[in-house]
């Protein structure tokens, strides 16, 4: 098995090198003078790059599909101020030559860490039925399984293994400051919302070889149907539970994208709604902008226009000498 000691985001910024991408875009492009050129965009569970074929492209475009495992001679050049790879060599890997989870991003957590301060919260839980059910949901084992590996998303926020179960804590987090602030809030119900949301996730969303893709029940149902559905199992195992209890997490789980032009199918009509939505929306922005500050151009103040924001992003940077204001996320430095 191949040896993946090197790293995209480690890469030197010039000279030869050769490593182990997993393939994600290719395209046959025109040249300006004419003949085409193969532009490649690789990636690891580090970050991803550029990469040109300029040679014999068309041949070259045969030997690997996206979604498989190459490895890759080239030289990096900078262009445009961003690094490229104008390739060499390149040949197609068996799987018996790379570990699968060296291509995939994944959460920077350990996810038996998190999913072990996700079952603290709920032993905070004081109302005994709602502590039964939500620990019915943590035991289930095929559910667990699903949780630490699901990304929140393929591509908007918490896009990695992982990253369904750090939002979930993270709202968790939120949601007990929030109470802290507004002691009015229930935090049993934050609590159970936080994990209850996005939970048919990890049944709309499988790792197929090394990316993330909708299930066929996922396309045709989504995450708030398939939610409702655990919600109803895991429910039926806990005797005698309350049908008014059960009627406000329905309502957490159909409610929390907020408006009805954005999903939801209520909108919130009780304020551990109302703030179960803004914490959602608040932790998966967050999520977006300091990823997208994070691999943007270092010498630009500005990201590139992001379509799911309509907007492009401050970086921090001071206009006309290219020194940072903010680094590692917008933290002030």
């Amino acid at each position: 098995m191949e040896n993946k000691s090197v790293y995209i985001n480690h890469l030197p910024h010039s000279g030869e090198v050769t490593f182990l991408a997993v393939v994600i875009e290719k395209e046959l492009r025109p040249k300006r003078n004419g003949g085409f050129f193969l532009s490649i965009r690789l990636a690891d569970r580090s970050g991803e790059l550029d990469a040109k074929v300029w040679d014999d492209p068309e041949a070259i475009a045969k030997l690997f599909d996206c979604y498989e495992v190459i490895k890759i001679r080239g030289v990096i050049e900078q262009y445009n101020g961003k690094p490229q790879l104008i390739v060499g060599r390149i040949r197609r890997c068996k799987s018996s030559e790379y570990v699968p989870a060296d291509f995939y991003a994944a959460s920077s957590r350990d996810p038996a860490e998190m999913f072990g301060e996700l079952e603290s919260f709920v032993a905070m839980v004081r109302d005994e039925a709602l502590r039964k059910l939500l620990e019915s949901i943590m035991t289930d084992s095929t559910l667990g399984e699903k949780l630490r590996a699901a990304p929140a998303a393929l591509k908007i926020h918490h896009a990695f293994r992982g990253g369904l179960l750090e939002h979930i804590l993270s709202l968790c987090n939120l949601a007990a400051s929030l109470t802290a602030h507004y002691p009015r809030l229930n935090l049993d119900w934050l609590i159970a919302g936080a994990i209850l949301h996005d939970l048919g996730k990890v049944e709309t969303l499988e790792l197929a070889g090394l990316r993330f893709a909708y299930t066929t029940r996922g396309q045709l149902i989504e995450h708030v149907a398939l939610g409702l559905e655990l919600l109803e199992r895991h429910v039926a195992w806990v005797p005698d539970f309350p049908l008014d209890l059960k009627t406000i997490l329905q309502h957490l789980i159909v409610s929390h994208h907020g408006d009805l032009d954005k999903g939801a199918l209520r909108r919130p009509m009780f304020p551990e709604a109302l703030a179960l939505s803004l914490l959602d929306l608040m932790d998966a922005r967050m999520e977006q902008a300091f990823r997208l500050i994070d691999s943007a151009e270092s010498d630009e103040p500005f990201t590139p226009y992001v379509p799911s924001l309509e907007r492009q992003l401050f970086r921090g940077v001071a206009p006309g000498n290219g020194t940072p204001d903010m680094v590692e996320g917008g933290k002030a430095a």
